[in-house]
């Protein structure tokens, strides 16, 4: 065959449709950006009013914890797998009363391949295998809820690979494991009610600018710069935008900017200065100002209290 010939050959593959069907389908983009995945043996779990930007997945084997959420109780135990998505101010509750001081109290450490439940249990402490993870806007603002769900044979055999996983000296998670924890992952949220998927309708202006605000957050965005990407006058924006969202541009930057750091200090060693850094904070004085305005208590407090090293 000449190049010529072999030429025009290319050229009509190139043209031939991957989709037989004229009809252009659009896909809703779904993505599950893991935070991390650990197994902890823990003896003491109070925490108060806890909120945080990510979702959670927890399972306990031994019996013993509960979380408290709009006065309703869920225990955790080896039936049930417990859902908590972004957002939802719940309390957690283990050995001591949910009475005593605002700030909770957490005692624990990494199970190891030696620990016994039976033992644990005697002592009165559990397991806890937990993993946090996002979904990205807008599935990560549903509608706030404890979720328990039944855990099956089936699922179960996920989680005890996983939990063998996790007991390994490794902090690696290669591409079979990963895959084994976005299936638990998938499997859970397919068994949340469709109606926690209905999205808020907001103009679709606002949900571009939204969109980009997360995607630029470090950045310094001005209310007249992001007018100016949608062609609407600054005033206008403004006004349009608290109507949506129900707080001011400026407001929704800043609370963004502190999820942003609660998930850091969760999920990553930087230290306060960098982290004022990385969220795009003037310096650690105005960090630290913010955050402890819309958490209410210092960044340093904050890791320290909401953290197991």
């Amino acid at each position: 065959m000449s190049t010529k010939q072999t030429f025009n050959k290319d050229r009509k593959l190139d043209k031939r449709k991957l989709d037989p069907s004229e009809i252009q389908q659009n896909f809703n983009n779904l993505s599950i950006k893991l935070l991390c995945c650990r197994y902890w043996m823990l003896d003491e779990w109070e925490w108060n009013d806890l909120s945080v930007p990510f979702w959670r997945l927890y399972y306990n084997s031994l019996p013993g914890a509960e979380i408290v959420y709009e006065k309703t109780l869920t225990s955790l135990g080896k039936d049930s797998i417990i859902l908590i998505p972004p957002h939802t101010s719940f309390s957690t509750h283990l050995k001591s009363g949910l009475t005593g001081s605002a700030r909770e109290r957490v005692s624990g450490r990494k199970m190891g391949k030696t620990d016994s439940l039976q033992l644990m249990m005697n002592m009165g402490k559990i397991d806890h295998l937990f993993i946090h993870f996002n979904l990205g806007f807008p599935h990560d603002y549903v509608r706030t809820q404890i979720y328990s769900m039944a855990c099956t044979t089936y699922l179960l055999e996920y989680i005890k690979c996983i939990k063998e996983y996790c007991l390994k000296d490794s902090d690696l998670f290669p591409f079979l494991e990963c895959l084994k924890i976005q299936e638990l992952i998938t499997h859970v949220l397919l068994e949340l009610p469709e109606s926690i998927w209905e999205a808020r309708k907001l103009d679709n202006r606002i949900n571009n600018t939204i969109q980009f605000i997360i995607a630029h957050l470090p950045e310094k965005l001005s209310n007249e710069m992001l007018a100016e990407r949608i062609n609407m006058a600054t005033n206008s924006f403004s006004r349009l935008f608290k109507v949506n969202i129900g707080m001011s541009v400026q407001q929704y930057i800043l609370k963004k900017k502190v999820e942003l750091s609660c998930n850091l200090i969760h999920h990553s060693n930087d230290s306060i200065d960098e982290l004022a850094y990385v969220c795009g904070f003037s310096d650690r004085l105005h960090f630290t100002k913010t955050f402890k305005h819309v958490t209410g208590i210092t960044p340093t407090i904050y890791k320290k209290q909401f953290i197991l090293m």
